[in-house]
């Protein structure tokens, strides 16, 4: 039987799948790589179950360490049209982001139907056939594979245009910042259910004080992004010169935007140095 590959790096890449593989050493007679990109295999009667075996295992190996970037790239360039190198990158690094993140999950692969199907299409054609193209073999068998991809790839384009309008909000944000005379040279706001102004002397500022603060500009229905009045605004309208945030939570989505927005200004600090700096029981 002959098996065709479109390129040398797929032969080679191959070529060690099946050196690597426990019957690898055992059936390596009777396996050959050509020059014209054939991998030969001669079947016979007492290996056929470990040369099908071996395949299976090789070729789903493959599929996932080698045609699952490839397929993705097509499927973000070909069916989603992104063109642009460092989108495609960015958009089947969060692919392959969710698709780990579903696999650990789940505690096993995505694909584990995918075995099953290319161990009983290749029983099939070393029945039928002396020699296939292993990619005509994988478009044709697997369609659930490509079709799991389509699923995920859009998914990552979702998230994708997320991010992409999240860093536009902060980097509006930071320019209305930037923009700004400082109100204020230093401010503690502390997280703890909630968030909670001081001022530079460590006294609370009540509710009321804050919001009489805020630049009613950043709440016109002209401006293109919404600005929560109860902490953004506030901090953008007052834009202290050193925002000191106390907080034991630092990976709130919250909390990294404001870090994101008013980058060097910020100092954060755990909850409880609030406390102990101010000498509060």
């Amino acid at each position: 039987m002959h098996i065709h590959f479109q390129s040398e790096s797929e032969a080679i890449i191959l070529k060690k799948l099946v050196s690597g593989h426990p019957y690898g050493a055992e059936l390596h007679s009777h396996i050959h790589f050509s020059s014209d990109l054939k991998l030969i295999v001669r079947i016979k009667e007492n290996n056929a179950e470990k040369m099908l075996s071996m395949l299976s295992d090789v070729f789903y190996s493959y599929l996932l360490k080698e045609k699952l970037s490839n397929v993705l790239e097509d499927i973000v360039t070909k069916k989603f049209f992104f063109q642009e190198r460092e989108e495609v990158e960015a958009i089947t690094d969060i692919a392959h982001s969710i698709i780990e993140g579903e696999k650990n999950k789940n505690k096993k692969s995505l694909f584990g139907g995918e075995r099953a199907i290319l161990e009983e299409g290749l029983r099939n054609i070393l029945l039928e056939k002396d020699t296939f193209s292993f990619d005509s073999f994988a478009t044709f068998r697997l369609k659930s594979f490509y079709g799991t991809l389509l699923h995920y790839a859009g998914l990552a384009i979702d998230e994708y245009k997320l991010e992409q309008d999240y860093q536009n909000f902060i980097a509006s944000l930071r320019d209305m910042l930037n923009e700004r005379q400082p109100k204020a040279g230093i401010i503690h706001l502390l997280h703890d259910n909630g968030f909670h102004f001081y001022n530079d002397k460590c006294m609370k500022m009540d509710k009321q004080e804050v919001y009489r603060l805020i630049d009613r500009k950043l709440m016109s229905e002209k401006n293109p992004f919404y600005i929560d009045s109860s902490v953004l605004a506030p901090l953008i309208s007052i834009a202290p010169s050193s925002l000191h945030l106390y907080t034991n939570e630092s990976e709130d989505g919250l909390i990294r935007t404001i870090s994101r927005i008013f980058e060097e200004r910020t100092v954060i600090k755990p909850l409880h140095t609030f406390s102990e700096q101010n000498g509060f029981a």
